[in-house]
Order: C-alpha cells, then structure tokens, then sequence
C-alpha cells in the first residue's frame, strides 16, 4: 500500500515537472524496493544460491551435557539396563556414547531425530541420526543407531516415534528424548533429574522423582495445572513418563491414585497407598533397599528400636554345601583320590579369572515368552503362565523373570535349572603340553570333591568353550546344569577352589575313570 502511494505522488511531482520532489520520492521508491527485496530473499531465493531449496541447512548447536546431568544418565544405564560399559549386538555400549546421543538430540528444536537417512534422496532431506553419529564418532551409524535406541528406551531416556517427512512424502522412525532429560544453554537441572544430595534444597523429596515405584523404568515428573476426575483439588501431580502413574500430594507424602498403562498387576497393591518420598523410593529401588514401614510413622527408629524386616524380601546369601569327601592335597597341588585298588593323582590347572562373578544372567535371554514356552521342557509351565501371566507371552523371556525376581515373586525359579541362579564368572586356561590332552576333570573346594567331567576334547578347549563361559540361556531348564554348576562353584570361591586333571586318551577308561569318581563323591548333597 505504502508503495502504490509513493508511486501515485511522483506521477504527481512529475505532471507538475518539480524534478526535487521527483529525485526526493524516486529515492524513497527505491530504497523501499530494495528493502522488500531483502525481506523476501530467503522465500525467492537470492542471486548467488539460485533457490531457496538449496540453501545450507542450519548446522545444530550441540550444547554440552552437563556433568550432574550426565553422570545421571549413565547411572540410569547401568541400573535399568547394564553396567557401563558393555557390549551389545556387536556395539561397545560407553558413557561417552550416551551422552553424544543425548547431545545429538537435545540439540534439535523438536528434539527428536530419525533414526537413518534415506540412501538415493537430496540433500533437502533432514539427516538421521547414523549421519550425525558418524560425523561426531567416525564410526558406522547404521550399526550403532539400533543398538543405543533400545539401550536409551529401556532406561527411559528416550522414546520411539515417527515423524513425518514432507520431502520424501512418508513418515520416518525417530527418537524422541524426553521432556526430563533435556536441557538449553541456560538451565538447570529439573527437579525430577536432579541427583540427590545436589543443590541447596534437594534432598530425600527430590531423590524419590528419579525412579518410578511402579514400573522402575520412568522418571517421575512435577505437573502443574492438571486435575484428575474424581480427585480434590490439588496444586500440582506427580506423573511418571512411562507407564503415567499418578501420585498426589498428601501433607509431606504422596499417595498414588492411577495409573494409565498396567505394566504389571503387582502395582495394584500400592494403590491408594499413602507414603513418604523415603519410602516410594525405597519401594522403587527393590531388593536391598531397606525397610518399608508406615507413612504414618516416623522415617527415624526410636533410640533402642529394632526394625523387623519384611519376610521373605532379605535374599538369601548362597551357602556352598559340605562336601562328603575330602581328600589329601600333595606339596606340588595335586590332589590323591582313593580308588578301589590304586590311589589316582589329578594335577592343578591355573585358571586365568576375568573380572568377578555377575548375577541375573537369565535376564539377558533374548526369545519371546510365548516361544520358550513351546519348548517340550516349559510344557508343565504353559497352563499356570496363561492363567496368571499371559501379558508378558509377547515380552522377552530374561526380561519377564528379571520382573518377576525383583518382585520377589518365586515363580521365575519354575524356569531355571537347578544352578540357574547362581552367579557366574569367565576364565581360561593356556594351552600348553599337558592341557592339550584329553581327561578326567575334578572340581575341588577346599580339598572337597564336588563335580567330575570328562574331556572329550583337549582340555583346554573344555575349559574356554564350555565351563569358562555361561550364556543366558544355560540357565533354563533345557540349559546345560552341570556347566552352570561347575562355573558357579570356580567362580564363586576363586582363592579355595580348583579345577584338577588326569590324563587319559582312551575313552573307555575315562568314562570308567568318572563312574568311579562319581561313586567315590555321590554322598554329597550338593
């Protein structure tokens, strides 16, 4: 509008033939022109780039994690998922991994990234994650993007989504991090991030917010302006970014009044249930957590009271039985096993150990329930899981006993072996002139005779591929008991036990030579 009127008065400056009121209005005319011009460039494109399609993108601004913040999501891993660091599906799971993720993302306005980038498309289309990766990490991005997105999602610091792509015209896979976890160049941390002990005024009521007592996956949030149906009215609600149960605010406790995804039946029990942020917290960290006790009471025992713990929530410490045969040790190791009718002489094998012995390692199975379940050794199982457990036949089987052994619920047992929840460690033996023979192996504790094998395959080879190492599914009934027993027992007791050896290549006399062992030992009860 403004420029049609410069126009209409210097059509009128020129009838009258004032050329200074002319030059004056000509002037303005183009200086508005050119200011137009500018203002519309980047719809139009500009001389030098042609169009505005190919205009650079805007390179993200990566601000650095901070280290409370950080600190935080490596702790989160290694509680919800593993411990860092670890390999999975060929990846080296590290903390400098997670926070680079959690960088890539949080740099973005949506915060949120696809996960790969189209193969055969323009340079219009927005990068995935793998290309960001491999810029910051030099490193394959196709192969790390699937492994750290199940690693981030199970520890609830992300979330699968899609979004759509107006480019290629369909939508992409992505990961979303969660509103919690995020941060800008000039935050702090949030309340439901922030580590205990940090900060003038964090304490026990801010520590309960880093972990859901329902589903110990989310991380429970402050919401301010939101009612529940139903519920008196309150100035805020505490919802976890998992599974949306809901707690609100009763005096200095909090009282869990809904939830919006069942992920387990148990939850049932602790709703309604008004407790202190001590005691959620103490609910959520499970096992070894303490004691729970009454939000009505005092969190402080009375001088001289004794606490009585829950029944049936202690674990009990695993306890090696007796042996019922102890036998004489020689001075150069060699342990002298009586026989009927000759004295046999099994010679120590040095054991090279790999760090300590680990629990849970059934938890790591990666088949379905409902497969497991079709095995002919899970038969007697299928009838009691579908009447009390058939939501999980879809969830991994190591996933669905972790769940049930943190609740204390026996039932996840039914599934393992006899030696199935023991821990388990790794170890090796060199290869030399003596271990490249085939044998009889002993498993001494103590002088104490537990176990006997025998060696099919030089010894060495028994050891590393067979003993030295359990998998995930070894644990379960259609495992492998022995090889799990015999594991427990070397790495549960590394400065009393022993792995011992007698050579014999024939395997008629070594199958001769175990049922006399096996004899000699049966007594025992282990």
């Amino acid at each position: 509008m403004l420029l049609l009127t410069l126009i209409y008065d210097l059509r009128g400056a020129f009838l009258i033939r004032d050329r200074y009121t002319y030059l004056l209005y000509a002037v303005l005319a183009i200086s508005l022109w050119f200011f137009v011009g500018l203002a519309y460039e980047p719809l139009y494109g500009s001389p030098v780039n042609g169009s505005g399609a190919d205009t650079p993108m805007v390179q993200p601004q990566f601000f650095p994690i901070a280290p409370e913040l950080f600190a935080h999501a490596c702790d989160t891993v290694t509680k919800r998922v593993s411990q860092l660091p670890f390999l999975r599906g060929g990846v080296n799971v590290t903390g400098e991994l997670v926070g680079v993720v959690m960088e890539c993302l949080n740099a973005e306005p949506t915060r949120t990234l696809a996960l790969t980038t189209p193969k055969g498309v323009d340079s219009g289309v927005a990068r995935g994650l793998d290309l960001i990766l491999e810029e910051r990490l030099d490193c394959s991005g196709k192969t790390i993007v699937p492994v750290i997105t199940e690693v981030l999602c199970s520890a609830g610091i992300t979330e699968m989504t899609e979004i759509a792509d107006r480019e290629i015209r369909r939508t992409r896979r992505a990961v979303h991090l969660s509103s919690p976890w995020t941060w800008h160049i000039a935050s702090t941390m949030a309340p439901s991030v922030r580590l205990a002990g940090t900060g003038a005024d964090a304490g026990a009521s801010l520590s309960w917010l880093d972990t859901c007592p329902i589903c110990r996956t989310g991380i429970l949030e402050r919401v301010v302006g939101k009612q529940l149906f139903g519920i008196p009215h309150t100035d805020f609600i505490i919802e976890c970014s998992h599974c949306g149960a809901k707690f609100i605010p009763v005096g200095p406790a909090f009282r869990l009044v809904s939830i919006a995804k069942i992920r387990d039946p148990l939850w049932k029990r602790y709703l309604d249930k008004t407790n202190t942020p001590d005691i959620w917290a103490a609910i959520a960290r499970g096992p070894g957590s303490g004691t729970i006790r009454s939000s009505t009471r005092s969190n402080s025992p009375r001088p001289g009271m004794t606490l009585a713990k829950p029944a049936g929530r202690e674990p009990t410490p695993h306890v090696l039985p007796p042996a019922s045969v102890t036998v004489t040790a020689l001075k150069d190791g060699s342990l002298a096993i009586p026989l009927p009718g000759k004295n046999l002489y099994f010679r120590p094998i040095p054991l090279k150990f790999t760090g300590g012995a680990k629990e849970d390692t059934f938890t790591r199975i990666q088949k379905p329930l409902e497969e497991v379940l079709q095995e002919p050794a899970f038969e007697h199982l299928r009838d009691p899981v579908n009447a009390k457990y058939s939501r999980y036949l879809p969830m991994k089987t190591g996933l669905f006993l972790g769940h049930l052994k943190e609740r204390f619920d026996p039932f996840y047992r039914e599934f393992l072996n006899a030696y199935g929840d023991e821990k388990f460690g790794s170890f090796r033996a060199e290869a030399t002139g003596e271990t490249e023979k085939r044998g009889v192996l002993i498993v001494a504790v103590n002088r104490g005779l537990y176990h006997v094998a025998d060696s099919s395959t030089p010894l060495y080879l028994t050891i590393n591929n067979h003993f030295g190492r359990i998998g995930p599914d070894d644990c379960l009934l259609s495992g492998d008991p022995a090889r799990c027993r015999v594991n427990a027992l070397l790495s549960n007791n590394q400065k009393e036990a022993g792995l011992f050896f007698y050579s014999s290549e024939r395997e008629t006399d070594r199958l001769s030579l175990v049922q006399s062992v096996e004899n000699f030992i049966r007594p025992t009860g282990a």
